[in-house]
């Protein structure tokens, strides 16, 4: 079972990214990324409106779940190790008495297509699995979004079901598919991160 009161403060690497905990500094620099209306076509948000918002959102974000015992928020910013520039972020709720974590993630659209989001993402599912004592990661995905659908297959998630008219944004309603993956299926398939 995954420990609490571990995690908050862990910075994974890949070969080109730096994933750092979350700070609410880094409102003003990844303002810039998160602003950008190309990431929230399937999501039920829009882009924050300001600094000050998304500092408020972060500050959120690093003070925790009311419930820690139950759930567990840990959030990074993901940096280009060769500029040390902030070009998204990833999320872990982990629900320690489960042994399962639900991840979150965007990235610059500037870097889609170029591999970043699965290396960022390896990197979090595997400290998921070796150092948190996760059985089980899973992922909401709006069913439209084929290029997020794509990367988590590529990884080994399994689709496990799909709620049908899960959210209403942005006109129209959003079917959302649940994606699985066991510790079972990584370590069959799955190559070190990095």
């Amino acid at each position: 079972m995954p420990d609490p009161g571990t995690g908050t403060e862990v910075t994974l690497s890949t070969r080109r990214l730096l994933i750092e905990p979350l700070r609410t500094g880094d409102a003003p620099e990844l303002y810039a990324v998160l602003r950008d209306p190309r990431i929230y076509a399937f999501l039920p948000e829009d882009p924050p409106p300001s600094v000050d918002v998304l500092r408020s959102r972060f500050e959120r974000w690093t003070r925790g779940p009311e419930r820690p015992a139950r759930e567990v928020w840990i959030n990074w910013t993901v940096r280009t190790r060769a500029e040390g520039k902030a070009v998204g972020t990833l999320q872990a709720t982990i629900f320690p008495t489960e042994a399962r974590a639900l991840i979150a993630y965007v990235l610059s659209p500037d870097l889609w297509g170029q591999g970043y989001a699965q290396e960022g993402v390896r990197a979090l599912v595997d400290w998921l699995f070796s150092r948190q004592g996760i059985r089980h990661v899973e992922a909401l995905v709006d069913r439209r979004n084929d290029r997020s659908l794509r990367l988590l297959h590529r990884l080994g998630f399994e689709h496990v079901g799909t709620e049908v008219k899960a959210d209403h944004f942005k006109g129209g309603w959003s079917d959302e598919h649940r994606l699985s993956l066991s510790l079972a299926r990584w370590n069959a398939t799955s190559p070190s991160s990095g």
